[in-house]
């Protein structure tokens, strides 16, 4: 009895004495990628990939060198374009730390399915990267500029983009599984971040100018792009990009700024957003009713208004929901007029509340959504008024 469970511990054990790292890399043989650039040739893709560069990042002493290294290649295949970059570099191109893929404008327009096919198909990419479009500079432009605060571009990037989602809102992060079921999907389509290289003096391309100048050039997310399933149509602005926020429920928290009269200016933070959509039929015809409540508080009071009265509070109220309700209705007038693209999701909340009704209009939806009823009814309250009550210099005006 006790040889046979010596006998059976060994083949239980036996295994795991044959395992080992099969797939392991050695740090110092890889060069990570946390960016990749996508831009439009004539005869197909230049593809740029930003590298660390180790010896920049590794020195304990501070070297007059860039903490990225920029590889670029062409053809066209995706696939065939990155494999050869490794005739560039001597260690192995390393992709599973990717933190950003950017889309020349021209790419974007022509369409990104190919494109999302090697992602999704190649084994070393994760899926928690962020896509986002290049907008007046080409994907290569974007990933060439320095940035002062964090030594790698990518990662800066990629830390603006979630930050100015959760604390601004005209922003969108979108990882490749929703991108591409948004792709799919019958009755909305989706929005992509774009991003600029800002106005300054100097392109910082190098750690001289980065530390030298105060007047550099940086990337910056600016607002949405608009697509109709794979192809970029257009740009939504600041506005409207917090617009369509607010009305698909993507609004975290922010801040925003409303006026009385000439002298009074008010900037409400806002703390909760709370957006629904509810879909209706009226005479055989689908019609939408989009709901938001928001909770603020005041974060500057300029001017003699007494944010303490309760009539001014409710005048409060009533501007911060005119000013949401303005961004929105102004997000669906661009999108109807200008691009003929369900971005909101009303398609899609019309199959699923009326599936029959959604078979019968699916087919010319982006005809029939410039002509759907949708109202925006908009609620605010104003729960703190900040650590003092009343105007701190002047008095209220009669």
């Amino acid at each position: 009895m006790k040889l046979k469970m010596l006998l059976g511990s060994f083949f239980l054990l036996f295994p795991v004495f044959l395992t080992g790292c099969w797939s392991s890399h050695e740090v110092n043989t890889l060069a990570i990628t946390v960016c990749i650039g996508i831009d439009k040739i004539e005869n197909g893709y230049r593809v740029t990939e930003q590298v660390i560069n180790p010896k920049a990042i590794a020195s304990k002493r501070s070297i007059n060198e860039s903490p990225i290294i920029l590889y670029t290649s062409e053809g066209q295949s995706i696939g065939e374009i990155i494999q050869s970059l490794t005739t560039q570099s001597s260690r192995r191109i390393y992709h599973s730390h990717l933190r950003m893929v950017i889309f020349g404008e021209e790419v974007a327009r022509d369409g990104i399915k190919d494109i999302l096919d090697y992602f999704m198909r190649e084994r070393e990419y994760r899926t928690d990267f962020y896509f986002a479009v290049a907008k007046g500079a080409s994907a290569k432009e974007v990933l060439s500029v320095l940035t002062p605060l964090e030594a790698i571009p990518g990662i800066s990037m990629y830390s603006s983009l979630e930050t100015s989602q959760n604390f601004w809102a005209p922003t969108k992060s979108i990882k490749i599984i929703e991108l591409i079921n948004l792709i799919t999907a019958e009755g909305k389509n989706l929005v992509l971040p774009s991003i600029e290289i800002s106005a300054g003096t100097a392109m910082p391309n190098s750690t001289e100018v980065l530390n030298k100048d105060t007047g550099i050039k940086k990337p910056i997310f600016t607002g949405l792009g608009v697509f109709r399933k794979d192809k970029l149509v257009g740009w939504l602005n600041e506005d409207e990009s917090k617009g369509y926020n607010y009305i698909t429920g993507n609004v975290k928290k922010t801040v925003g700024t409303i006026y009385y009269g000439n002298n009074d200016r008010i900037t409400i933070d806002v703390m909760k957003v709370k957006s629904d959509m509810e879909v209706y039929r009226v005479n055989d015809k689908p019609a939408i009713a989009v709901n938001i409540d928001m909770l603020g508080t005041i974060k500057t009071a300029v001017g003699t208004l007494d944010v303490s009265k309760e009539e001014n509070q409710s005048l409060l109220n009533k501007l911060s929901e005119d000013r949401v309700t303005y961004f929105c209705n102004k997000a669906i007038t661009t999108v109807r007029t200008e691009f003929k693209t369900d971005i909101f999701g009303f398609g899609e909340a019309i199959h699923k509340k009326y599936p029959e009704l959604w078979g019968t209009i699916k087919d010319n939806w982006n005809d029939d959504f410039v002509d759907l009823p949708v109202n925006i009814t908009v609620k605010s309250k104003v729960t703190q008024l900040g650590q003092i009550t009343t105007p701190l210099f002047g008095e209220e005006k009669e």
